[in-house]
């Protein structure tokens, strides 16, 4: 795979082509491509039933994207959680942006299935 060196921490994945990421968005449920700010950006909606769910989701994006050096927009409010994913350092939308989407999906179950705690 031919890489784009931006900085000496982190290679940037070659380019997809539209139907390489049609294919990797049909696997990440809930989530679209968006363009905004002219560029293209993998965003999703996550509702919550309370303020606590937000904050504990958003603090588990958090660590993932400590975690894996690779940070997301996040826009919350009460019972909602906007992440935006795409690789800021050369404005496009990378294999690794459908990854964190994915994760995001999985922290998203994780946070519903403990549902009882948050009452």
């Amino acid at each position: 795979m031919n890489n784009i060196v931006v900085n000496q921490e982190e290679p940037i994945q070659k380019l997809l082509t539209q139907k390489e990421k049609n294919i990797l968005l049909n696997n990440i449920p809930g989530w679209e491509i968006i363009h905004e700010d002219s560029m293209n950006k993998l965003m999703r909606s996550f509702t919550f039933e309370n303020f606590s769910q937000v904050l504990a989701f958003t603090q588990l994006i958090e660590n993932l994207a400590k975690q894996e050096n690779h940070h997301p927009v996040i826009k919350s409010s009460w019972g909602k959680v906007t992440i935006y994913w795409w690789t800021h350092a050369i404005h496009v939308i990378q294999e690794k942006d459908f990854q964190m989407a994915e994760a995001c999906n999985n922290l998203y179950d994780k946070i519903l299935a403990e549902e009882d705690l948050w009452g």
